[in-house]
């Protein structure tokens, strides 16, 4: 039962989940406020866990990148798992700030600053356990990324999985 609250702490903090590097380069392809299309860290869970059955059932998330290598990422999220008599609920908002880089088809985000606040409970057997999100601060990321126009998809390598973390945003 402990995989599917860090499963979905994971899904908080990765929903959208961005960090970001110091200003050298800049694809301004990049530059803008961008809205996540579905819920990249969702699906590549539930092709790692098979018959585990999961839903964002709430997402607002917004990433920006500026033209002088800022960026700001907010993101709510609300998510629900659940398989073989076991079940696991999570609310919580993340937020992160930073600067970004991006060269060669890669894309760089160091966060100066983050937080994260919400909930996780899970159920079996007809017994919940509820707790916090842990606090956790923000790690510098690199996402391979493709950007044409409004639409920008970037690609997460994930320690010891081939499959990366696919996200596909909305420019606003």
């Amino acid at each position: 039962m402990g995989r599917e609250a860090v499963v979905l702490g994971m899904l908080v903090a990765v929903a959208a989940g961005l960090s970001s590097p110091q200003a050298l380069a800049r694809d301004t392809c990049l530059v803008g406020s961008w809205s996540p299309v579905g819920n990249g860290a969702a699906e590549w869970i539930q092709r790692q866990a098979p018959g585990m059955k999961m839903a964002v059932t709430q997402q607002a998330a917004l990433l920006r990148l500026e033209a002088d290598g800022r960026y700001s990422l907010r993101s709510q999220v609300q998510a629900e798992a659940g398989a073989q008599g076991k079940s696991a609920r999570s609310h919580g908002t993340f937020s992160a700030r930073g600067t970004w880089t991006s060269a060669d088809g890669k894309l760089s985000l160091v966060p100066s600053a983050s937080a994260t606040d919400g909930k996780v409970e899970i159920g079996a057997n007809g017994r919940s356990a509820a707790m916090a999100l842990p606090e956790s601060t923000a790690q510098t990321t690199t996402h391979e990324y493709r950007c044409a126009g409004a639409e920008l998809e970037t690609r997460m390598r994930v320690p010891g999985h081939g499959d990366p973390i696919v996200q596909r945003y909305r420019r606003q």
